[in-house]
């Protein structure tokens, strides 16, 4: 069996050394994770073939893990094989959210972790349809969410994305550069669906190729997509040297052996919604998505159109209205936008560097922010006084920061990790919470539900919140144990 990418979260040192052991004997790409804030990093930075997941693991247990990672559509047919102990299996067992593949129960040999291993990913290999290089869900998994949605009387849109000029790209740069640009079209559309939607409501499949499918609500179909398109276009142009990338097109070898200019890749996106025709199947919405998408790739650069055909007509253009990419509503508020634009207006970064940025940002999870910081092309106090003249919201420093212990009773640790917040201080009637996005108005709902007082949004900075995690939530974390199970 080839080397598969595992992901190991185990708090007990001694049990996932163990671990890494055996499976880096069998030539395994291994991550590992002791703490729940670095799983949640991993799951959405990697591509994953198995997550060995600890029942115990701290502040956020493996139940509720489990939870986060049935609810990335990149993850549904990644196998989970839970390792508790064994007083704690009949509550996993009855749990309702159990979620797992299978299990392990400590103390367990080398060879049972062997086998459990080997059984699970043979098991999903045969079972599943993924794409080998994304891992996203294939076509079995898109047609099963589609047709889900239809029998239970929902509305919904699907999008139809393909990369325009891949081909010339491919052939012009290597396979290996292909598939680094389809890996990060994938990585686009999966970090579009985190700001977009909430866990679960957004579906990202790959039937092949450089052609995507997103299931998602019709009331941010559009936003997604020009948001999409918005970061495809800033972004994979980074993957042509610079020579190519100026001259705004490469010369290739065409299908009649003539040399032929093509354009730099760009982006169709094809919108179908039953808001307008009752589909009975997705045969039938992939068919009008095709004649969407085949009027979209006339057309030069990235563009979105959404079929709005309610009867048939003889011209698909007079039923359809392009939108451009550069005619743009205002941008969600969770986008990056704010800061990268912010900066390259005051001088303080170029769009080059902006781009490289942005690149860099998609393949290792990390906020923008922080990633400039890593990069070296901006310091951390420069970030925040940004942020907090770009946003109108005041920055608070969680670097250093020791909090009052009394505070904690109002959020649980699952709270905290699950949503970015922290509280910072109580006053009469209202609580002040430093959050990685103060204007995610389901959290402060949420916060104003539990607490009872209207909460006063701050900005922390995401490395800054990291930190602060990863060396005071464990020590507080007994006194928030009892409460870990309420989550909203």
């Amino acid at each position: 069996m080839k080397g598969k990418r595992i992901l190991v979260a185990e708090k007990d040192d001694a049990t996932r050394e163990l671990i890494l052991m055996r499976l880096h004997s069998r030539h395994h790409k291994v991550f590992e994770a002791s703490k729940s804030s670095q799983v949640l990093r991993f799951l959405d930075r990697e591509v994953l073939d198995l997550i060995l997941l600890s029942s115990e693991m701290e502040p956020v247990g493996g139940k509720m893990l489990i939870q986060v990672i049935r609810s990335r559509s990149h993850l549904m047919s990644v196998p989970v094989i839970m390792i508790t102990e064994e007083h704690k299996l009949t509550e996993l067992m009855l749990s309702h959210e159990k979620g797992f593949d299978d299990f392990l129960i400590k103390p367990f040999s080398p060879l049972v972790l062997q086998l459990r291993v080997n059984l699970n990913i043979a098991k999903t290999m045969e079972r599943v349809e993924a794409n080998a290089l994304t891992h996203l869900p294939g076509n079995h998994a898109i047609e099963k969410i589609v047709s889900k949605k239809i029998q239970a009387g929902e509305k919904f849109s699907v999008l139809y994305i393909d990369i325009n000029n891949f081909k010339a790209f491919n052939d012009h740069y290597s396979f290996q550069k292909g598939d680094e640009a389809i890996l990060q079209t994938a990585r686009i559309l999966v970090t579009t669906s985190h700001a977009m939607a909430r866990d679960g409501e957004c579906f990202i499949g790959h039937i092949g190729g450089d052609d995507f499918v997103v299931v998602l609500s019709t009331e941010v179909e559009e936003v997604f997509a020009r948001q999409f398109i918005d970061d495809f276009d800033r972004i994979i142009p980074t993957y042509y040297n610079k020579k190519d990338r100026d001259a705004g097109f490469i010369r290739v070898e065409n299908r009649r052996g003539k040399m032929e200019n093509f354009p730099l890749m760009s982006c169709s996106v094809a919108g179908c919604t039953n808001l307008y025709r009752n589909y009975a199947n997705l045969r039938e919405i992939a068919e009008d998505a095709g004649e969407v998408k085949t009027f979209l790739k006339s057309q030069p650069g990235s563009h979105y159109l959404q079929d709005r055909r309610s009867s048939p007509i003889k011209k698909l253009d007079e039923a359809v209205h392009i939108l451009e990419p550069e005619v743009k509503p205002p941008k969600p508020k969770k986008h990056v936008d704010p800061l990268g634009q912010a900066l390259v207006s005051t001088g303080l970064i170029t769009e080059d560097q902006l781009s490289a940025a942005l690149k860099q940002h998609l393949q290792t999870g990390h906020r923008l922010g922080q990633t400039l910081i890593n990069m070296n092309l901006i310091s951390s106090q420069d970030v925040g006084k940004m942020l907090e003249k770009k946003l109108k919201v005041p920055y608070f420093s969680l670097k250093g920061w020791i909090p009052d212990p009394a505070i904690f009773h109002l959020f649980n640790a699952e709270f905290i990790f699950h949503h970015r917040v922290v509280p910072i201080g109580v006053s009469e009637g209202s609580v002040r919470v430093a959050m990685c996005d103060p204007f995610d108005l389901r959290t402060l709902d949420a916060i104003e539900r539990i607490t009872a007082l209207k909460p006063v949004p701050y900005l922390a900075l995401e490395d800054e919140f990291e930190q602060f995690l990863e060396h005071l939530i464990p020590e507080t974390d007994s006194k928030v144990e009892t409460e870990t199970r309420k989550i909203l």
